[in-house]
């Protein structure tokens, strides 16, 4: 049985002080051994700063190199400060000292050679450290000098299943992200790794060597754009045999089960039913002119409070009348049923109705219902759908963590698929998708996703709307973004 080994080396925190630390180096190697093992199981050997010394590495590596088989894969992930002495690349590591820094550092080429005597025929090298210049700037992670390239050149051109990926070219520098908590490269990398982006993927499921730095070449810059205002410049660099591709993770099962699982009436209680009716003002029942009322031509909190105190008659009927049409369709015992401050409370569903001007319409009003907290089992029952039927013609799905508009914007328009069209402001606060071929509308902002019907529909046929859109955006981001957001 094929096995595969991941030996992951990161010091983010160096003996010798006058060493700057590597900022999020641990989570690198954290995230990018926990993204592998999304494929499937994986062995793992984590070296973290304290327990990465010059001595730990060479043994580790040594230990566990020798017994792989012909049919295992090594997985090599180091971050951390990197440099080059006369023309031979070196790791550092954690007792690493600036006086005698060659030989407190680990030679690449050295360990490279232990991998390749192993009788492993599939060696991925992972290496955030290809940097220049000292600086103390703490988004970047760099020592000294330049690497080289030909050294790695040779031992990655030399068998058909070596790849090298490095986070930048010679003379750049690779940075690292506050918000993001990781190096931008290793940050791409995982998300490739985890099938985050269909981008980074051959035929909806591979993720392969050329895959992943045709995607990493695309998506670290476009992240370094927005992550950092000034100019940045970090080019991906990979080295690799040319006679096969290598296979890094094959992610079918893993994407089949993530699209399929998310669908189903338990998604009912993250959803609530909405309509919203426009009236005027002056058409509300508390709306007097005799006392002196006006229709407001602003908008502010003492007009807002007018339109609450006028509109409280028509909230206060509607309640009462949904309250004796919910007692007696849907046979709900006194004890089971409260109606307080425009909202009734049952076991299976709340109900609300309130008014409030218009935020586009100083002289309108909206008297907006809503159905929250649903009981999936409820959504089927007859009595629950004759009660509500031709009631609500949006369904909206809020996010339990922000969803990020102009990622999701730029990867729907990355896949060009035909059958969706998609429009949004200049500033991308929301996006708007119409299906071809569907009635339904969706909208999508950082916290929700709304699904529009054409006209007014039962709760069971607006909830079956919601989960044919699931269907239809299987594998795109827009599903992903949902299913993300809701954990």
């Amino acid at each position: 049985m094929t096995k595969r080994l991941a030996i992951l080396i990161a010091i983010e925190h160096y003996s010798d002080k006058r060493i700057p630390t590597v900022q999020y180096a641990e989570a690198d190697a954290v995230g990018f051994a926990a993204a592998l093992e999304i494929a499937g199981p994986i062995d793992k050997v984590l070296l973290l700063s304290a327990k990465a010394t010059k001595t730990s590495i060479n043994s580790k590596v040594r230990q566990h190199v020798k017994a792989l088989t012909s049919d295992d894969e090594l997985f090599l992930f180091y971050a951390g400060h990197g440099f080059s002495r006369n023309g031979h690349n070196f790791i550092t590591c954690h007792d690493t000292d600036l006086d005698d820094l060659a030989d407190t550092s680990i030679n690449l080429q050295e360990l490279l050679e232990v991998c390749g005597k192993s009788a492993s025929k599939r060696i991925a090298l992972f290496l955030d450290s290809c940097e220049s210049g000292i600086t103390d700037i703490p988004e970047i992670r760099g020592i000294y000098s330049i690497i080289s390239e030909s050294e790695l050149k040779e031992f990655f051109q030399a068998a058909e299943y070596r790849a090298c990926f490095a986070s930048c070219k010679t003379s750049e520098f690779s940075y690292s992200s506050r918000a993001l908590k990781h190096g931008v490269w290793t940050y791409q990398v995982i998300r490739a790794l985890e099938g985050n982006d269909p981008l980074a993927l051959e035929h909806g499921r591979y993720v392969t060597a050329n895959s992943l730095q045709n995607y990493l070449t695309k998506e670290v810059p476009r992240t370094l754009r927005k992550e950092f205002s000034k100019p940045t410049v970090q080019t991906p660099w990979f080295h690799g045999s040319h006679t096969g591709d290598f296979l890094i993770s094959d992610l079918e099962d893993v994407l089949k089960r993530r699209n399929t699982a998310k669908s189903g009436y338990d998604q009912v209680k993250q959803v609530f039913l909405q309509m919203e009716q426009p009236v005027d003002i002056a058409a509300l029942r508390g709306f007097s002119k005799k006392r002196g009322h006006r229709v407001p031509e602003s908008i502010n909190g003492a007009t807002e409070r007018f339109v609450e105190n006028i509109s409280q008659k028509e909230i206060d009927e509607e309640i009462q009348q949904m309250f004796e049409r919910i007692r007696t369709s849907m046979k709900y015992k006194r004890r089971d049923l409260t109606a307080e401050s425009g909202c009734i409370i049952t076991p299976d569903f709340e109900f609300s109705v309130n008014c409030a001007q218009d935020p586009d319409d100083p002289g309108s009003a909206l008297i907006t219902r809503r159905l929250i907290k649903i009981s999936p089992a409820i959504v089927d029952d007859d009595a629950f759908n004759e009660v509500f039927d031709d009631y609500f013609d949006e369904l909206t799905f809020d996010f339990a963590k922000a969803n990020n508009v102009e990622d999701l914007i730029d990867r729907i328009e990355d896949l060009n698929l035909d059958k969706i069209d998609l429009t949004y402001p200049p500033d991308s606060s929301y996006c708007e998708i119409k299906i071809k071929g569907s009635p339904l509308k969706i909208k999508v902002t950082a916290y929700s996703l709304t699904v529009y019907t054409a006209q007014m529909t039962s709760p069971k046929l607006l909830v079956e709307s919601f989960f044919d859109v699931q269907k239809q955006l299987s594998g795109t981001p827009v599903l992903k973004a949902i299913a993300a957001s809701s954990t």
